[in-house]
Protein backbone atom coordinates (compact mmCIF):
# COMPACT_ATOMS: atom_id res chain seq x y z
CA UNK A 1 0.00 0.00 0.00
CA UNK A 2 1.39 3.46 -0.81
CA UNK A 3 1.88 5.80 1.83
CA UNK A 4 1.36 9.61 1.29
CA UNK A 5 4.64 11.16 3.06
CA UNK A 6 2.59 15.16 2.82
CA UNK A 7 -1.07 13.53 4.33
CA UNK A 8 1.33 11.69 7.25
CA UNK A 9 2.82 15.03 7.71
CA UNK A 10 0.11 16.95 8.32
CA UNK A 11 -1.67 15.00 10.44
CA UNK A 12 1.51 14.34 12.55
CA UNK A 13 1.91 18.30 12.98
CA UNK A 14 -1.93 18.77 13.59
CA UNK A 15 -1.80 16.13 16.47
CA UNK A 16 1.32 17.61 17.90
CA UNK A 17 -0.09 20.96 17.74
CA UNK A 18 -3.61 19.57 19.32
CA UNK A 19 -1.36 17.38 21.65
CA UNK A 20 0.51 20.79 23.25
CA UNK A 21 -3.03 22.58 23.35
CA UNK A 22 -4.81 19.62 25.53
CA UNK A 23 -1.61 19.63 27.63
CA UNK A 24 -1.36 23.55 28.46
CA UNK A 25 -5.12 23.48 29.02
CA UNK A 26 -6.88 23.49 32.54
CA UNK A 27 -9.22 19.99 31.89
CA UNK A 28 -12.24 19.20 34.91
CA UNK A 29 -11.15 16.01 34.81
CA UNK A 30 -7.49 14.55 34.84
CA UNK A 31 -8.53 11.37 33.17
CA UNK A 32 -10.38 12.77 30.44
CA UNK A 33 -6.92 15.00 29.73
CA UNK A 34 -4.89 11.78 30.09
CA UNK A 35 -6.87 9.54 27.93
CA UNK A 36 -7.02 12.53 25.58
CA UNK A 37 -2.94 13.30 25.54
CA UNK A 38 -2.05 9.42 25.18
CA UNK A 39 -4.35 8.74 21.85
CA UNK A 40 -2.66 11.96 20.19
CA UNK A 41 0.42 10.40 21.68
CA UNK A 42 0.16 7.36 19.74
CA UNK A 43 -1.64 9.04 16.73
CA UNK A 44 1.77 11.34 16.13
CA UNK A 45 4.10 8.29 16.77
CA UNK A 46 2.05 6.37 14.14
CA UNK A 47 2.25 9.19 11.92
CA UNK A 48 6.15 9.31 12.23
CA UNK A 49 6.26 5.20 11.70
CA UNK A 50 4.26 6.23 8.45
CA UNK A 51 6.38 8.88 7.47
CA UNK A 52 9.41 6.80 7.87
CA UNK A 53 7.73 3.78 5.96
CA UNK A 54 6.45 6.03 2.85
CA UNK A 55 10.50 7.47 2.38
CA UNK A 56 11.31 4.02 2.20
CA UNK A 57 8.90 3.06 -0.74
CA UNK A 58 10.03 5.97 -2.46
CA UNK A 59 13.63 4.62 -1.87
CA UNK A 60 13.07 1.27 -3.49
CA UNK A 61 10.66 1.96 -5.97
CA UNK A 62 13.76 4.98 -7.08
CA UNK A 63 16.36 1.71 -7.04
CA UNK A 64 14.29 -0.62 -9.50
Amino acid sequence: MKVNKDLADAVMMVSCIILVLAGTSDFESSSMKTILMSVLGILAIGMGVARVYASRQDNQHEAN
